[in-house]
């Protein structure tokens, strides 16, 4: 079996290589992999910035979809040929997660999924929507859950909720779609005018350019009758919280969904206090929120915006795409996929 080994934390590092091929052991299936999507997490892993102390070589990337392609002893809810999307955390059954859940997720600590088979075990994937390509599937696990999560989970979004959405990567694109299809006015922050425009066909409402509008946090207050933006869905960190705790409504909710600019922000308490802002991370979700997402995505027609496909063996181009921050939507890397 092929994989992709990242063996020092260095994207140059990443390597094609053989290992023997898995077999499923009971409550377990295995899988052969058609499509993966990349994450900021993966760039962070394989740059060392995100868990130094990972035992390598590993494979890299959390995000796949697949097709069973056997099955171990007592398994009940997969056939072979059932098209399976994998879990981002392994163990996050339903409820809050645990400590012990950080500890089973893919592409770190686990193995992940840039292979061209895995084993997963059986409540570990979910079904995978028919009508999705394999490259939209792979998109879903941490993208458009993390959104899914931030919005009506974390941050609680209610009718007549104002969402303010920054950038244009995967979160934020899916983050878009949901609050537009759930009714919420959506604002989207962008450096890039060709990215704003995107974000208006997926259903924002409000476009603000920060390249030509540094002090957006003003903008966003000038824009809704000095009220602010209700629910803030974070991807900066510390480039952006400082502009959100601006922006952000009286009693209004900030989700921190990322550090593209940094993890260690400067936060005006006094600004959450006078506010009585609510400030919350969120890391992904559970296997049930998973499949609450996939059916209204389903219902609501929604698909995700993949920004290019790679191949197997172009796995590195893939990740310097990434590392460019070009990209507007998902990263795919076909296996072994359908378009």
């Amino acid at each position: 079996m092929r994989v992709w080994e990242l063996r020092a934390f260095d994207i140059a590092s990443l390597a094609l290589a053989d290992r023997p091929p898995p077999a499923p052991g009971a409550g377990e299936v295995l899988v052969n992999i058609a499509a993966v999507t990349l994450n900021f997490r993966d760039l962070a892993i394989a740059a060392g910035l995100y868990a130094p102390s990972q035992r390598l070589p590993m494979i890299p990337a959390s995000d796949a979809v697949g097709t069973v392609s056997a099955i171990g002893a007592g398994v009940t809810k997969w056939k072979v040929g059932d098209r399976v999307i994998g879990c981002y955390m392994q163990t996050w059954d339903r409820g809050p997660s645990r400590p012990s859940d950080r500890r089973n997720t893919l592409g770190s600590p686990l193995d992940g999924v840039l292979c061209e088979q895995r084993v997963f075990p059986q409540d570990a994937v979910v079904a995978a929507p028919a009508s999705f390509t394999d490259d939209e599937c792979a998109a879903l696990p941490i993208a458009a859950l993390t959104a899914w999560c931030a919005l009506f989970e974390k941050g609680e979004a209610r009718p007549g909720d104002t969402v303010l959405v920054q950038g244009s990567g995967g979160v934020s694109t899916f983050a878009i779609q949901i609050a537009a299809a759930s009714g919420l006015q959506v604002i989207a922050v962008s450096r890039s005018a060709q990215k704003l425009e995107t974000a208006r066909k997926l259903g924002a409402s409000i476009l603000i350019d920060s390249t030509t509008t540094p002090d957006w946090s003003g903008a966003v207050l000038d824009l809704t009758q000095q009220k602010g933006a209700d629910l803030i869905l974070d991807v900066g960190g510390q480039s952006t919280i400082p502009r959100s705790l601006g922006a952000a409504a009286q009693n209004g909710r900030i989700v921190s969904i990322g550090y593209l600019g940094g993890a260690t922000p400067e936060v005006n308490l006094g600004q959450m206090i006078t506010k009585n802002l609510t400030v919350r991370g969120v890391t992904v979700g559970s296997r049930t929120s998973f499949e609450d997402l996939l059916r209204f995505l389903d219902q609501n027609g929604i698909h995700a915006l993949i920004d290019s496909v790679f191949g197997f063996e172009d796995a590195p181009q893939a990740f310097a795409r990434l590392a460019s921050g070009e990209q507007q939507g998902k990263i795919a890397i076909r296996v072994r996929g359908r378009a």
